[in-house]
């Protein structure tokens, strides 16, 4: 499995060659962007154009309706057909339709047709601004014209029935006061707001009056009449006035159809103008989306191998993170193990002053037991002075028993035994009370040392405690083993003393004779000599002895071999009689052990 640093590696070449190839693909996509942009943008600038073109030719195509619609006298008439064959002449040049067999609406809806279909695009000319503005005036004019046209037409549309009314109102004055005197009332065909005058007329003429009377009422008829007349002046002066505005229509006209010629030839040119630019932008944009094309297909090309790189960078990642989360428990670990340490030093805290005051009088019960051990090391010097003095009573023993040999051996030979098992018993007693006092030694200079250690290095509470238990239990130890042992020894004397049956064996006597024949070295001179004694003790007979080695053919016995560890003149060696006696080879046993315990000691 790789190793973190690898793994690490791995992810920063993958970040760079993914930066890499975000930047190509950041650089791609700007391009992109642009292009479709700057498509966007002639997209929009040829919407916008053909709306305005749109607007143009309807304002142009209401401006003529309203013309058509308004001006119906000949002068008006002439000017509209002059503008329908100006306006035909230009369709045909267009090629739209034939310059005099199209009407007015239909060369316009024409006109309008080829200037949707001529201006599809849109260019970045100053012309195409300028046209914008010209259209905008354009229509401002047109819709000023059409309101002055409109209250034009409003205004002469009631100048001529008020002067068709006054006209008709005159002709039925004039009849009816011919025959008002005449007739019993007024005509259906005066109007209704002459009735009322011409009802007191008729009232004033059938009244019977004197001459005076009538030359009144004649005299009010003129004035009646002249007022009517003065009515009819001032309606003359409007018509007169409406005329007037008619001929100022027609010069608006005039004006409006010059202006809409200069409009056309405008509107030719930038039409031609935008067709080349239409072109043009027709090209750029084959061109644009050819490169948009390489650009998705670069794009995706680099989009797959982002993809796979991306795929790789995901498992580099992801065993990268379960590294780190493994190392995060590891850390939550450790965490909650230097809690628990924490938790703990600050138990031990708590428990230090207790533990050293402990460890004061646990000093204290060392120094007693130190005491205790002195003690016991002086009584094990008495006992062991006690075994030296035993042996040289018994040397003087072994003296006259050897005086006493001839007429003991038959006593001898049902002693032997005994005594071999109970010397053996205590010299193993000894040697094991001489060695559990040089181990107690030992441990007691260890707890020494390792209690001075613990004073100095400052362990912990716990640590002290558990090293006070200890030594503490090895003391209590050590006292039950020299008390034991105290006991055995007594055991052995009393033993020694007392106990007469030549069957009676001790086990440990025999068992530690097995171990120290066993742990000795092959041709060890002490081998022989344990040999012999439990053949003693254990009365061996001669095919035993055969057997085990101790004698040979003829019945000769077989000699020590000596050995590299073989003991100083002092200490004795086992002698190749046959008629020493077991009581000698015992005593010169125990002499050379407790030599060899004394210089060990020493």
């Amino acid at each position: 499995m790789p190793t973190n640093q690898e793994l690490q590696k791995r992810v920063d070449v993958l970040q760079q060659q993914l930066r890499k190839a975000g930047d190509h693909l950041k650089r791609l996509a700007s391009e992109n962007s642009s292009l479709t942009e700057e498509v966007e943008r002639l997209t929009g600038r040829e919407s916008q154009l053909l709306s305005q073109a749109q607007e143009l030719a309807a304002s142009a195509d209401d401006s003529g309706v309203e013309i058509a619609h308004t001006v119906n006298d000949d002068a008006g008439g002439a000017m509209l057909r002059d503008w329908e064959r100006a306006a035909g002449e230009w369709a045909s040049q267009l090629g739209l339709v034939p310059g005099s067999e199209a009407e007015g609406p239909a060369i316009l809806r024409s006109i309008q047709a080829h200037i949707d279909a001529s201006i599809p695009g849109s260019s970045e000319s100053a012309g195409a601004e300028q046209l914008t503005r010209e259209v905008a005036q354009l229509r401002l004019d047109a819709a000023q014209e059409a309101e002055s046209k409109q209250g034009l037409e409003e205004k002469l549309a009631q100048m001529e029935d008020r002067l068709q009314a006054f006209e008709a109102g005159e002709t039925e004055l004039v009849r009816a006061l011919d025959g008002l005197a005449d007739s019993d009332g007024i005509p259906d065909t005066v109007p209704e707001s002459l009735r009322p005058g011409l009802e007191r007329v008729r009232l004033v003429l059938r009244q019977p009056r004197p001459a005076d009377s009538q030359e009144a009422g004649a005299k009010d008829n003129r004035e009646e009449i002249s007022r009517l007349g003065a009515e009819l002046e001032a309606t003359k002066a409007e018509l007169q006035e409406a005329s007037a505005a008619r001929e100022e229509l027609g010069r608006d006209y005039d004006l409006l159809l010059g202006r809409i010629g200069t409009m056309r030839d405008a509107l030719k040119a930038k039409m031609n103008a935008e067709s080349d630019e239409l072109k043009r932008l027709r090209v750029a944009a084959a061109a644009a989306a050819e490169a948009l094309a390489r650009h998705e297909k670069e794009s995706e090309r680099q989009g797959a191998a982002a993809q796979a790189q991306r795929k790789e960078f995901d498992d580099v990642r992801q065993a990268l993170w379960e590294s780190q989360e493994d190392a995060s428990r590891a850390r939550l670990d450790h965490k909650d193990a230097v809690d628990e340490y924490e938790r703990q030093i600050a138990d031990l805290s708590t428990r230090l002053g207790a533990a050293e005051d402990q460890l004061a009088s646990d000093a204290a019960q060392h120094t007693r037991l130190e005491g205790r051990i002195e003690q016991l090391q002086g009584e094990l010097n008495q006992a062991l002075n006690a075994e030296s003095q035993w042996v040289e009573e018994r040397e003087v023993h072994v003296v006259t028993i050897q005086n006493l040999q001839g007429a003991l051996e038959t006593l001898q030979e049902s002693k032997d035994a005994d005594v071999d098992i109970a010397v053996e018993k205590l010299r193993e007693e000894l040697r094991a009370a001489a060695a559990a006092q040089r181990a107690a030694e030992g441990r007691a200079d260890q707890a020494e040392g390792r209690l001075r250690r613990v004073e100095l290095s400052g362990a912990t509470a716990e640590q002290c405690q558990k090293k006070i238990a200890d030594q503490t239990a090895e003391l209590e130890r050590l006292r039950h083993e020299v008390a034991v042992l105290k006991d055995h020894l007594n055991e052995s004397m009393r033993r020694l003393r007392e106990e007469s049956n030549e069957f009676n064996l001790d086990k440990r006597v025999i068992t530690n004779l097995i171990v120290g024949f066993l742990a000795l070295p092959y041709g060890d001179s002490k081998r022989y000599e344990i040999l012999q004694l439990m053949s003693s003790i254990l009365q061996f007979t001669e095919e035993q002895q055969a057997k085990a080695g101790l004698i040979r053919k003829a019945g000769r016995r077989a000699q020590p071999q000596p050995s590299s560890g073989a003991r100083t003149p002092d200490t004795g060696t086992p002698s190749s009689d046959t008629k020493d006696s077991f009581s000698d080879q015992w005593i010169s046993f125990l002499l050379r052990e407790s030599s060899s315990a004394r210089a060990g000691h020493t």
